[in-house]
């Protein structure tokens, strides 16, 4: 029975801690790669991209709500601690919520929930002349890399200390253009005659950690050198990264060049801005992209190697089937290529392929 007061007395203390009013972002976190200079213009909200929510929720009594809003970029303030404080126009039932975006929250004049508490007078250009680094790049017209955190501290009116702070972060990593390195040269420009495999392609990208680089690789006859007004539209894609996966800043996977074929090949990545933004641990699926120019040339086999033409005739016979030993007592000797589901093999990927044929019934047909 002695210990039922030390029960009762820690419930007290419990509920005495409880926020009366409580406030939640949703997005809480989004990744850029670009925050246009007036994008939180608190002149202008209406032209305010939508980037986040806020909640209040009132948990006690009905009451006015009020609420201060604090933006930083990294440890540079750009709104100060009671420079933009409101009061609800209505008193906020309990248990009722209030939804507010961004919008309503960088601003100067009221909004449909909230009026300023005195002047709010916000010129962010005056805010930023105090920082050297980050004036000349906001002047350029986009946020340096770094983090923009917009605090929002919300009360019940006549309370004495801020009852909740929520915070919603903006991760900025700006990104540039991606420029190729080789093979081929820009489209337009003679492509050279590559004859090395696999083939490397190098490039070069800003990595922003968010950001995935993928690649595409297109395949035209030699009769069709791409141009620009064509390699868009015309060609075929042998190879894109599958989605998902970063080749960062090289790729050299083995793909099967077809001799004299001409080969256009792009990197891109996909561009997240304020209309098009990467939540925490969310994928988007928006559309913008940078990507590089194209990039051609033209593949070209080396003389096929006596060696490697006797190698595959020995895996040939290998096979033992009537009809290929018929062909080779006809005068008919193997080039040293085999040709797979549309795709050119040599060498030993050329052998391998006959091998894992042995063993097994197959069909031979003379074609022209």
């Amino acid at each position: 029975m002695k210990s039922l007061p030390i029960i009762i007395c820690l419930v007290c203390l419990c509920l005495s801690l409880q926020a009366a009013v409580t406030a939640t972002f949703s997005p809480r976190e989004i990744q850029l790669n670009q925050l246009k200079t007036f994008t939180f213009d608190p002149a202008d909200p209406e032209s305010q991209p939508s980037l986040t929510q806020l909640t209040i929720t009132n948990q006690a009594e009905p009451t006015h709500i009020k609420m201060q809003v604090v933006l930083r970029w990294n440890n540079s303030v750009i709104i100060q601690p009671n420079q933009a404080v409101f009061i609800s126009r209505e008193p906020l039932a309990t248990g009722a919520n209030l939804v507010l975006s961004n919008r309503d929250l960088i601003r100067e004049q009221g909004s449909v929930y909230f009026e300023p508490e005195g002047n709010i007078s916000i010129d962010i250009i005056d805010v930023i002349e105090n920082y050297p680094t980050l004036e000349e790049a906001v002047l350029s017209g986009y946020y340096p890399d770094g983090r923009i955190f917009m605090e929002v501290s919300v009360k019940a009116a006549d309370a004495q200390s801020w009852d909740s702070t929520a915070t919603f972060t903006i991760n900025i990593r700006n990104t540039g253009a991606i420029y190729l390195t080789s093979p081929g040269k820009a489209i337009g420009q003679v492509p050279p005659t590559i004859d090395t495999a696999p083939v490397s392609f190098l490039w070069n990208a800003i990595n922003t950690g968010f950001n995935t680089q993928s690649i595409v690789i297109k395949e035209f006859p030699p009769h069709m050198e791409p141009d620009l007004s064509t390699v868009a539209q015309t060609g075929t894609v042998i190879y894109r990264t599958p989605e998902g996966t970063n080749v960062s800043s090289g790729f050299s996977e083995y793909i099967p060049f077809n001799d004299g074929y001409y080969y256009a090949w792009r990197v891109y990545t996909q561009l997240y801005t304020e209309t098009n933004y990467l939540e925490l641990d969310k994928s988007n699926s928006g559309t913008n992209f940078v990507a590089s120019d194209w990039f051609v040339f033209q593949y070209q086999v080396n003389e096929p190697d006596p060696v490697g033409s006797e190698a595959l005739q020995s895996m040939l016979n290998a096979l033992g089937n009537s009809q290929l030993l018929n062909l080779q007592n006809l005068g008919f000797t193997p080039t040293g290529e085999v040709i797979y589901e549309g795709r050119v093999y040599r060498g030993q990927e050329a052998i391998d392929i006959i091998s894992s044929l042995i063993g097994k019934d197959i069909q031979v047909e003379i074609k022209d």
